[in-house]
């Protein structure tokens, strides 16, 4: 044990500790890109657009900040190009007062560990010259002597198809001695310039609440471990380098097998590293809440996860995440009324069918620069309509098409005391579905002069889910379908935009699936518990839980039996924390009389536009929020 403890130390101190600012103030021009993937000739030609490298490839930014959130590698032919030229612009802007920053992406912490899933062909080709025979001779007695059984000719050709020429001198090259694995460690993964915090990925929850020196210390350490650790079992001869990254934990195992029963009550000294390297499996480095990883920044509802965001913001004392990793294909979006910017627009056109772009601050007002515009851009509100995602209809286009359109279907959906229907629409080629309900127990009862408390509380009423979707886009929810009055077969109701492709919470225990969504079934929940306070809905059920099943995404249904009278909480929610962020709490903020009964009075009583407010006001109070 002693002499892997060792080996690990040495390993970890033979390195010099770089003090990276993590943090940094500077009038100067910042110029932030995303994901290259190894695209390096549009790279190249978009870094010479925005002047900071000039036609030799020599850093021509002066004091420019130059940011990239990460993905250099992976993918694309000229990885190894593109790493190396980083390194070169890192030495030359600090010389000339300006600074190269890179945060790591979750490719680059794949290709350092051994994950080479995605590298390409091209990019271990740019190794093979720093490959021997005699070194590719080696490692493949190496890997005899781990796989003797098969003819020789056909193992040498399927070691040669899996083991390409340059995949051990890649694999050398980003480890701890190599000299780009020796450059990216030393990066960090979270950086903030100025009011702007750079990352590849997102920020979760569990990473909210710490500091960015914390979070590059807990992901730097778990990452040097690692590698650390795997470079302590090679040396004692137990990890070979053709050990894929998903084989590691079977081939330690065997490999500890095969010494307890050759060395019976004995424990080999490196028995210790095998350890650390299956308790790196619950490391926050390689976890998909990691800022490396996560998706939830980009993908998530946007006045859920704002609270996430928000509260890591106050906590670093910033007011925008730069982030890439989840591509837009085009161009760059923002989300969240401008406190995320998804900078990765598909740098790597043959992949991602994107472009290359960056985002430049503190030369003027924020904009976006694409490969080969003349004029600066905006960055783009990330579009959020329901409808154009269900329908690929405005919302607009959606209610005329809902009223008017001829009804070529009527069939009972089967479930729901009031027998809904579901409709089948057709005009001009183009079909849709709606749900159609028609329980009105308490006609007219929006414009009686009194709203009679023990009665009209008990009302269920097919107006009540237009006037949840009629809020739900005052505040730009974007969660409840587009629903109209409408007559189907002679019957007085209400249709609802029919949620395809969608499972309920019943029906998803019951067949016992996974809940497999970037978005936490708990944090969409946020906005649940706020509408359904909003509204009053204390019918919210198994049954009416529905979630998108491509991307498991709440939609709100069936609000029949919501808004009655009474000012507090629904039973269902009295214990419940709400967490508003300032975003959904400027929203809510928002509604007043005036706009709720012009939109509302069609379908609800005075009383009960009253009783919204109300409820809006108590939940404000009640608010946990996301700091000062």
């Amino acid at each position: 044990m002693r002499t892997i403890f060792n080996l690990v130390f040495s390993t970890l101190i033979c390195f010099p500790i770089w003090l990276h600012a993590y943090e940094v103030d500077t009038s100067s021009r910042v110029v932030a890109f995303a994901d290259v993937h190894g695209a390096y000739d549009d790279w190249v030609e978009l870094l010479q657009e925005v002047g900071v490298v000039d036609e030799q490839l020599n850093w021509s930014g002066g004091t420019t900040h130059l940011v990239s959130v990460g993905d250099l590698v992976d993918r694309g032919p000229g990885s190894r190009a593109v790493v190396e030229l980083m390194m070169k612009l890192d030495q030359q802007a600090e010389q000339a007062g300006g600074a190269v920053h890179m945060t790591l992406g979750n490719h680059e912490v794949m290709v350092m560990t051994g994950d080479l899933r995605y590298v390409s062909a091209e990019e271990f080709a740019a190794f093979a010259s720093d490959e021997t025979a005699a070194d590719r001779e080696r490692l493949y007695a190496q890997y005899r002597q781990y796989n003797p059984g098969g003819a020789e000719a056909d193992v040498k050709a399927a070691f040669d198809t899996q083991y390409p020429d340059g995949f051990f001198a890649l694999r050398e090259a980003y480890s701890l001695q190599g000299e780009l694995g020796e450059w990216l460690i030393r990066q960090p993964f979270i950086i903030r310039v100025n009011d702007k915090v750079y990352m590849h990925g997102g920020i979760a929850a569990d990473a909210a609440g710490k500091s960015i020196d914390q979070l590059n210390e807990e992901l730097q350490g778990e990452l040097r471990t690692f590698m650390s650790t795997m470079d302590a079992l090679r040396e004692a001869g137990v990890m070979p380098w053709h050990v894929a990254y998903h084989d590691r934990l079977n081939f330690l195992n065997a490999r500890v097998e095969e010494f307890v029963a050759a060395n019976p009550g004995e424990r080999a000294p490196w028995f210790a590293a095998v350890q650390q390297v299956f308790d790196a499996q619950e490391a926050f480095v390689f976890s998909l809440d990691s800022p490396n990883w996560y998706r939830g920044t980009a993908m998530c509802h946007p006045l859920s996860e704002s609270f996430n965001t928000e509260r890591f913001l106050k906590r670093v004392g910033a007011s925008q995440v730069v982030m890439g990793h989840t591509p837009t294909r085009g161009k760059v979006h923002s989300r969240m009324d401008g406190l995320a910017i998804r900078l990765d627009t598909g740098m790597l056109k043959a992949v991602y069918k994107g472009q290359a772009s960056a985002l430049i601050s503190n030369a003027g007002e924020d904009y976006v620069h694409y490969l080969g515009a003349n004029t600066r851009a905006a960055p783009t509100p990330e579009a959020t309509s329901l409808s154009e995602k269900l329908s690929r209809m405005s919302d607009a286009e959606l209610e005329d098409f809902m009223r008017t359109a001829p009804v070529s279907r009527v069939e009972a959906i089967g479930t729901g005391i009031t027998n809904p229907k579901r409709v089948t629409q057709e005009r001009d080629g183009m079909l849709n579905d709606a749900v159609f309900k028609y329980e009105d127990t308490h006609p007219n009862m929006q414009n009686k002069a009194k709203y009679v408390t023990r009665s009209f509380n008990e009302s269920d009423r097919y107006q009540y889910d237009v006037a949840a979707y009629k809020l739900d886009r005052m505040l730009d929810w974007q969660m409840v379908p587009v629903a109209v009055l409408a007559e189907v077969e002679g019957q007085k109701g209400a249709l609802s935009d029919w949620v395809e492709n969608s499972i309920n919470e019943r029906d998803r225990l019951e067949q016992d699936l996974p809940f497999d969504s970037y978005c936490k079934q708990w944090e969409q929940y946020r906005l649940r518990f706020v509408f359904d306070i909003l509204i009053y809905n204390d019918d919210r059920n198994l049954t009416n839980i529905l979630w998108t099943k491509d991307d498991f995404m709440m939609k709100f249904i069936d609000h029949s039996l919501a808004f009655r009278s009474t000012e507090r909480r629904p039973k269902q929610y009295r214990k419940v924390d709400l967490e508003v962020s300032d975003l959904l709490y400027q929203r809510l903020q928002g509604l007043n009389k005036q706009a709720l009964t012009e939109q509302l009075s069609p379908y609800l009583h005075p009383r009960q536009i009253e009783a919204v407010l109300a409820r809006r006001d108590l939940i404000l109070k009640e608010a946990v929020r996301t700091g000062k």
